[in-house]
């Protein structure tokens, strides 16, 4: 009975652990190859790949960054595995980890056995590395067209530097831990910074605020930053978010807060019956170790429990403040037309956490 619970109890460890990790990681910006291609298109991915393979193979070392938009554009014009797969380890040294998730993921389910053992299994190990360890990081800006940059300083070596585009949708990244800064520059020349230190499986949120008394206007905005945003339901093929006034924020949360709940639900049940067993069947009738084999049975069960016991209130919390504090799209002139984005910096962190003394839960911090 208790190798039956112990199964289980993995199985829906595992499953939850993929299942928090959809609601909460990171979404990478989808690349879609182009539809139909043509003898042209071929020829010309063909070049592109040709330009990537140069710049890796640079005398003076490997030129990721150089190497990567030329991938990007192969796998654009051709579909090719074989310029995802070395796109996929751009994004890697890059860290751009949500994008380098997405593709390796793609290269795997589609190219697995047509890869050799070693790098199969290097691909495996690369992927799992990334996602035990990517960040989610959501950032917005109260304006169109802003440019993100993105410095993140290791203990030893030079800085890594990525850069985005960022407006009114909320753009949704997979993040390298450590420590980052964020700088913001509107069309005007504007700039505004955000620092922080992101710890390993964390998610925060970010919005640039340029001028927190001025309302939203129109002016500027693209046919991306206009999606999800009036109301209706968003394009279905557009990752970056929306529900029909609804902030992402929320959506987010109550995501996590739904994945969490039905682990603790599983492992809540498993505990129940393990301690039913444990005192009818266990305690001061089976042999000393076994007893003691079931014992540590029982604390790993609540244990797990607890874990996602306070994921799940924190994430609870969470969505209802952020439901509180965050404008919806049927929000009154007093919030700045909130229906065109948040109006409010709001940054919060959503971490997990496991005392060494018994006992798990889960911290939330905010800042408005």
């Amino acid at each position: 009975m208790r190798q039956i619970i112990r199964r289980l109890a993995a199985s829906a460890w595992a499953g939850s652990l993929c299942l928090c990790l959809f609601a909460g990681a990171a979404s990478a910006q989808s690349i879609k190859p182009k539809e139909n291609a043509t003898d042209a298109d071929i020829e010309q991915a063909k070049k592109h790949m040709a330009a990537g393979v140069a710049f890796l193979n640079d005398p003076n070392g490997k030129l990721y960054e150089e190497a990567y938009p030329e991938f990007k554009k192969a796998y654009r014009l051709s579909g090719s595995l074989n310029a995802l797969q070395n796109l996929a380890v751009c994004a890697m040294q890059l860290e751009l980890d949500g994008e380098a998730i997405e593709y390796l993921d793609i290269v795997l389910q589609k190219k697995g056995d047509e890869l050799e053992e070693s790098e199969r299994a290097q691909l495996e190990s690369d992927l799992t590395r990334l996602k035990a360890t990517v960040a989610t990081v959501t950032l917005s800006a109260d304006k169109p067209g802003v440019k993100v940059t993105d410095v993140r300083t290791p203990r030893r070596g030079a800085p890594i530097r990525n850069t985005y585009a960022v407006g009114l949708a909320p753009l949704r990244l997979g993040i390298h831990p450590g420590s980052h800064k964020f700088t913001a520059i509107s069309d005007d020349g504007s700039e505004k910074t955000w620092s922080i230190q992101i710890q390993n499986g964390s998610e925060h949120n970010h919005e640039f605020v340029f001028d927190p008394n001025a309302p939203v206007t129109a002016e500027g905005f693209t046919e991306d930053d206009m999606k999800g945003m009036d109301g209706t339901s968003p394009d279905p093929d557009d990752e970056s978010g929306g529900g029909g006034g609804i902030p992402v924020a929320v959506w987010v949360t109550g995501g996590i807060t739904v994945a969490a709940a039905i682990p603790m639900a599983v492992f809540m049940g498993l505990s129940a019956s393990q301690k039913a067993e444990y005192d009818d069947e266990i305690l001061g009738k089976a042999p000393l170790d076994e007893q003691q084999q079931a014992a540590d049975d029982l604390k790993t069960t609540n244990l797990l429990a607890d874990v996602f016991l306070g994921v799940t209130a924190a994430g609870a919390v969470t969505t209802l403040v952020l439901a509180l504090v965050l404008p919806s799209g049927d929000d009154t002139e007093e919030t700045g037309n909130a229906k065109n984005g948040p109006r409010f910096g709001v940054d919060y962190t959503i971490a997990p956490s496991v005392d060494p003394r018994g006992g798990a839960g889960a911290w939330m911090t905010a800042r408005f």
